[in-house]
């Protein structure tokens, strides 16, 4: 299986954030897409973060596991 990133975002300003108390609106349009970081496997002791390439700083990309199922047509 393989999927390409970077094509969906949970911020860069896709939702408003408060800054010193005062609301940045958000772009609604910079929220679509997909972003598979979602999917990648957790880190089995931090348990809220994907795995982390200790050496080159980056998240595990290959170490996912995943188990396909046919979806009837």
């Amino acid at each position: 299986m393989a999927f390409s990133l970077g094509h969906g975002h949970w911020a860069y300003g896709s939702n408003d954030v408060v800054i010193d108390g005062e609301t940045v609106l958000s772009d609604p349009r910079r929220a679509g897409g997909i972003h598979a970081n979602a999917a990648m496997r957790l880190d089995p002791i931090l348990k809220n973060t994907g795995l982390v390439d200790t050496v080159g700083g980056s998240a595990v990309f290959y170490q996912s596991q995943v188990k396909l199922i046919r979806v009837p047509a």
